[in-house]
């Protein structure tokens, strides 16, 4: 990304329009921008990358000059301790400056390139500024270059601001020494990059043809990968400029020695079909989770440490991955990893400590685990608005109260055995059955039991079980799937359209005792 996106969509300056605006907004003892451009000129090659920081470098004496005015004094003091540490006063200034800069032109375009943030890999600009950074806002951010060179890049969900940060003044590539010392670098630098975007296709933005910093950049590519290499990455570059005109060509770019490579040219006023493009690429997976993946990956097998655990999601639906998440990843049922069990769901629904995803639970797995049976599944169905498989649709039609949860032998227990409790509520279960009152909730009718007791009663029984180390029982996995229906099922029903099931429609009608519910199945052997 170059300074032609943010004169776009901030309306900033480029290279020779900043430094130009420091000349007239500092004032005297500053001379007029074009006899600093012209001595510039004069002395150099007349290249941009030496003319430029030659004509940064004659300005910072006479801005020190300037700032020394009484009317400066409030600057100064605000940044005197950067200035304490060396940093260039002409760089803050405009760093300063920069920062007052918004996104506020082509918004309807510019949110375009926001909704592709999660099909494009990483970015490299030579801006200053933080444009980049509120369109990626998750994506980690690298401005010095000895982050640029000595960190672990991951190459997915990463800004490299080869140039510099507003937000560092120290860090601004602006004058000789700074190009001396990023010259001294750039190869390694644009070696190192190349290693990690060498297989990408690779958006130009911003910049024209003609620029000094694309031409470097390729030339140190070309040097960098070679000839017959330089060429099969630059089939993969794609260059846009702007122009009244919209064209596509090849076009040929000569580098280095002679070298000729050939590039595909993009010339439009509208940008807004190619980051359209761009969003409809095949990107399964966020870059911000594969740059935290990798990144624990390189930490546990580079320093000896444990990863950090992650959560257990199919990874296509997420952003990026919560943090301080004691879970596990899945990858989905047809995929290579460890799969979520049955026996997870129970616990995760009870106690909610495996953070599974609904995605991953209701789209990869509810419709194969309903055929084993029943599954605790409205805590994940009440987050989840993607289509749902032909059983867990059946499965919803007929789940629609507690007593389609029970079977024929649950309701012949209940009617004879109710008059063992003197008190019909989960209280009244425990003073009667003080050591199994769980194996019991079919004695109670769905309005007779408090929700909040009830989710007590379970998790003390189950972790007893699982620390004796037990599987939880087929009664505690029925009055999980029960208290799963009872917490989270019924304002599901209310609040979202149940898909209609093959057999029937879910129906609310009135149990026997009046509460809310539906007409109880006749199937025995799935309750």
């Amino acid at each position: 990304m170059g300074s032609g996106i943010s004169r776009r969509y901030m309306g900033s300056e480029d290279w020779d329009g900043l430094l130009k605006w420091v000349c007239e907004s500092a004032g005297a003892p500053m001379k007029p921008y074009y006899q600093y451009k012209l001595a510039a000129s004069a002395e150099g090659d007349g290249r941009k990358n030496t003319v430029y920081p030659r004509i940064a470098t004659l300005m910072e004496k006479d801005f020190l000059d300037a700032v020394n005015r009484p009317e400066y004094a409030a600057w100064v003091e605000a940044h005197q301790e950067e200035f304490e540490s060396g940093i260039e006063p002409m760089k803050v200034y405009i760093a300063d400056h920069l920062k007052a800069f918004q996104p506020t032109q082509l918004s309807e375009e510019l949110e375009v390139l926001r909704r592709a943030t999660r099909h494009v890999a990483g970015v490299i600009t030579t801006n200053y500024d933080s444009l980049m950074e509120s369109v990626f806002p998750k994506y980690d951010v690298y401005v010095r270059q000895d982050d640029l060179l000595f960190s672990p890049l991951m190459g997915i969900g990463e800004i490299y601001k080869i140039h510099g940060s507003a937000d560092d003044p120290e860090s601004m590539v602006i004058d000789e020494r700074d190009y001396q010392r990023l010259g001294e670098h750039r190869d390694y630098l644009t070696s190192k990059i190349l290693t990690i975007f060498g297989e990408y296709p690779i958006i130009f933005l911003g910049y024209s043809m003609n620029d000094q910093d694309i031409r470097d950049i390729i030339s140190s590519i070309a040097s960098c990968a070679g000839e017959r290499r330089a060429r099969e990455i630059a089939k993969r570059f794609i260059f846009v400029e702007y122009s009244a005109d919209h064209t596509i060509t090849s076009n040929r770019y000569e580098v280095n020695d002679s070298q000729v490579v050939e590039m595909t040219g993009i010339r439009t006023q509208d940008f807004t079909p190619i980051y359209a493009a761009i969003a409809k690429t095949n990107q399964r997976y966020a870059p911000k989770v594969l740059n935290q993946i990798l990144r624990q990956l390189y930490r546990a097998s580079y320093s000896g440490e444990d990863a950090e655990s992650v959560v257990a999601v199919e990874l296509s639906h997420m952003d990026e991955l919560p943090p301080d998440k004691n879970v596990i990843v899945g990858v989905g049922v047809m995929d290579y990893g460890r799969k979520v069990t049955l026996s997870d769901l129970y616990e995760d629904v009870l106690f909610g400590t495996k953070q599974f995803s609904p995605e991953l639970v209701v789209g990869e797995y509810m419709d194969a685990m309903l055929k084993q049976g029943g599954v605790p599944m409205y805590y994940y169905l009440r987050r989840y608005d993607d289509p749902l498989g032909p059983r867990t649709q059946q499965e919803i039609a007929t789940k629609t109260s507690m007593e389609s949860y029970l079977n024929n032998t649950d309701r012949k227990i209940r009617e004879h055995s109710r008059t063992k409790l003197s008190d019909a509520s989960i209280d009244g279960l425990i003073k009667a059955f003080p050591d199994d009152a769980y194996k019991h909730l079919i004695l109670l009718h769905q309005s007779e039991i408090d929700v909040d007791q009830l989710e007590m009663l379970l998790k003390t029984t189950a972790k007893g079980m699982l620390t004796a180390g037990k599987q939880l029982d087929y009664v505690l996995r029925k009055d999980i799937r029960i208290y799963d229906f009872l917490k989270y099922g019924i304002d599901y029903l209310k609040t979202s359209t149940p898909p209609q099931s093959p057999s029937s429609a879910p129906t609310l009608t009135a149990e026997p005792n009046g509460s809310a519910g539906a007409s109880p199945t006749s199937d025995p052997s799935h309750a």
